[in-house]
């Protein structure tokens, strides 16, 4: 009984502190006014699977400007921003180091250490970015297919 109690208060923790990382997040960005921010705790993702998520939007083009140069995103190839023109998105995805998103993932024996990562979802045509912080791999396994099925809706659009 003691073990169960244990293991049901270690949980807690490791939900608590994942809850104070999407507020620390959602904290540094709120008192900007050319972006919107949300933060989410226990996004549904899936049937019993949900995860921790903050959104920062921007809105107006300084906003995006900002985002942009804040998380180092990739500048969209002549060919992207002539199909977001059109009105298709284009979409991408990477790890970022959980404590800072800003920041590449932390490197531990030459892997991606993912206790200290995060995921963050970009959508170019909305100027959205989405930061997941996922405690378990089955949480990270669903935030990754979901990101890879926005990534694929986006170039099946571009290819019609």
């Amino acid at each position: 009984m003691n073990r169960l109690r244990l293991l049901t208060l270690l949980s807690l923790v490791l939900l608590g502190l994942s809850a104070v990382g999407q507020t620390d997040l959602y904290n540094r960005y709120a008192s900007r006014t050319d972006i919107r921010v949300a933060s989410v705790t226990n996004f549904t993702l899936d049937t019993g699977i949900t995860a921790d998520v903050t959104l920062l939007e921007a809105i107006d083009d300084q906003g995006w400007q900002w985002l942009c140069s804040e998380f180092n995103l990739a500048t969209p190839s002549k060919e992207q921003q002539q199909q977001m023109d059109e009105g298709w998105d284009v979409a991408m995805f990477t790890q970022r180091n959980r404590q800072d998103p800003t920041r590449p993932a932390p490197i531990t024996n030459e892997q991606i250490d993912h206790s200290q990562s995060c995921y963050l979802g970009v959508s170019y045509l909305s100027r959205t970015l989405y930061i997941f912080c996922c405690t378990t791999d089955r949480q990270s396994d669903v935030v990754v297919n979901y990101l890879i099925e926005k990534m694929r809706r986006s170039l099946k659009k571009s290819g019609e």
